[in-house]
């Protein structure tokens, strides 16, 4: 179990547990759906995120499931995961965070089609998922980029969200070489190779 001022440990949970929240959010919806197909040449999304995710090894990880008190807060601060998408916008790769982001590239954050859609209708109910690095003492987020910068946005604009229920993160502590592993994570391909 980590400690972190503004995460509520709620209890232990399995990659399993994990993956069927993600699967019942981003995997249930057409778009997403169409975007593993079209977009990186899988047969499905499932084929997709279990391709994405199995560098990770994520069974062999240890999850547990937090409440995010601050949301405003601590989302801001956590780094972008290891998706070139998002790190293309950086010569430093993975150290940014999702402030950095709304900071450095504003314009484009902003014109984000997936970002203005989640700031205009903020999920009630919502689950991250990431990995803590021990020896950086960071949290990296790995699943809800778009919820991430759309929670970033609006405090850099002063804009309110209103949680009537609070975020929930998975985390996974990656002990020794975090770095290392979210380097070779952006190094892999993408799509599907035929």
């Amino acid at each position: 179990m980590i400690e972190h001022k503004d995460l509520l440990f709620k209890q232990n949970v399995t990659w399993d547990g994990v993956w069927n929240i993600w699967k019942a959010y981003e995997g249930s919806d057409p778009v997403w759906q169409r975007f593993a197909v079209k977009e990186k040449g899988f047969e499905s999304w499932d084929a997709w995120r279990r391709y994405q995710i199995s560098f990770l090894k994520p069974e062999t990880l240890q999850w547990c499931l937090y409440k995010i008190k601050k949301p405003m807060e601590f989302i801001p601060s956590m780094r972008l995961g290891p998706f070139r998408g998002w790190q293309k916008h950086f010569v430093e790769k993975n150290v940014k965070t999702f402030a950095d982001l709304v900071d450095e590239q504003y314009d484009w954050v902003k014109e984000n089609v997936g970002v203005k859609n989640r700031l205009e209708n903020f999920p009630q109910k919502t689950q991250f998922i990431a990995l803590y690095l021990k020896d950086e003492d960071v949290y990296v987020m790995y699943e809800g980029h778009h919820r991430a910068t759309a929670i970033s946005l609006a405090v850099n604009d002063g804009v309110d969200i209103d949680f009537t229920s609070l975020p929930t993160l998975a985390v996974a502590e990656i002990e020794y070489g975090g770095k290392r592993l979210m380097n070779r994570l952006l190094e892999i391909p993408r799509k599907k190779l035929v």
